[in-house]
């Protein structure tokens, strides 16, 4: 796993400067446009930070392929697999690791393939602004995220909040951080007495009974509910003990690439409905601190009985 460590240290000084540029824009003029609906929101520093980050994956690791929210999926650029090619950030001190050794989203679509199987091993999926409705608002709850895809699996990522400079990373196998400081989910339970954050899809109206069977379940059995506008704020603070539990519908793979990652490092669960493993790209995901995870899914299982045609 010393290749994803070393992925992650060097995807970091590219994060600080895309978050850098975010604050200077978030003010100014923004450039404003919609993408499915009017809800669904793009602007100048979406595009700028996102290019940003795909330059500087594309200098250090070119044999890597990339999924990325405004640009799409793009193939490898080198088919050169050695970890030790020269770099952009080659010599930069990387702080804040500690490893050792939509608005949410409209509907889901499984995380893209590696574009020529057998050439790209790993696939950097990038959410350049998450929360990008909460930004034009002048809101801080928004972040950016870039997670790393081994086949279908969440190997590795990097969440970033931008206001307040938190970063959070995971490696499989090596544990959670934030700022350097391992971290873990919280230990309540039952669900009566945890706090649940959610999030709603672009796409809302047409799905508004079901939306609202969820939110009246959770507020009929947990202690609270809440919702950020960002799918990475609420599963970094679910990683770190804040919230316990976090459900949404039709969340992208940028949305939860890197997160997933994070969540299941710092000891907690991200499955669907029925209990598989959470895959980028499944049509609802249900993440907790483990202990309530049984008992969130049996709460929310109505559900599924208000979307018949689709696997939950």
């Amino acid at each position: 796993m010393q290749s994803l460590e070393n992925r992650i240290q060097r995807i970091i000084p590219a994060m600080q400067q895309s978050a850098e540029r975010l604050r200077q824009l978030q003010h100014g003029d923004l450039q404003v446009s919609s993408k499915s609906n009017p809800r669904d929101l793009v602007t100048r520093a979406d595009r700028e930070s996102e290019e940003l980050l795909i330059a500087a994956i594309q200098s250090d690791f070119p044999q890597d392929s990339i999924l990325a929210e405004e640009s799409g999926a793009t193939a490898a650029i080198s088919h050169n697999t050695s970890e030790n090619h020269g770099s952009r950030s080659e010599g930069k001190e990387v702080s804040n690791m500690g490893f050792a050794g939509s608005e949410d989203s409209e509907k889901g679509t499984p995380a893209a393939k590696n574009t020529s199987p057998g050439e790209s091993r790993y696939q950097w999926v990038l959410d350049p602004l998450d929360g990008t409705v909460n930004y034009t608002h002048g809101s801080p709850q928004y972040a950016i995220s870039a997670g790393l895809m081994e086949q279908d699996q969440c190997v590795a990522g990097a969440i970033l909040h931008p206001a307040t400079g938190d970063l959070y990373t995971a490696i499989a196998g090596k544990g959670a951080f934030k700022n350097g400081k391992p971290i873990h989910v919280s230990s309540r339970d039952p669900l009566s007495q945890c706090l649940v954050v959610t999030g709603f899809p672009y796409s809302r109206q047409e799905f508004l009974e079901t939306l609202l069977t969820g939110i009246k379940l959770t507020l009929q059995n947990a202690r609270g509910l809440r919702r950020t506008g960002a799918c990475c704020v609420d599963l970094t603070y679910l990683a770190e003990g804040i919230f316990d539990a976090h459900y949404e519908f039709f969340l992208k793979p940028w949305d939860t690439a890197a997160a997933t990652c994070i969540v299941r490092e710092a000891g907690g669960s991200v499955t669907n409905l029925a209990g598989d493993e959470y895959v980028p790209g499944m049509t609802l995901l249900l993440a907790s601190n483990g202990s309530i995870q049984n008992e969130l899914r049996e709460v929310l299982k109505p559900l599924q009985e208000l979307m018949p045609d689709s696997t939950l």
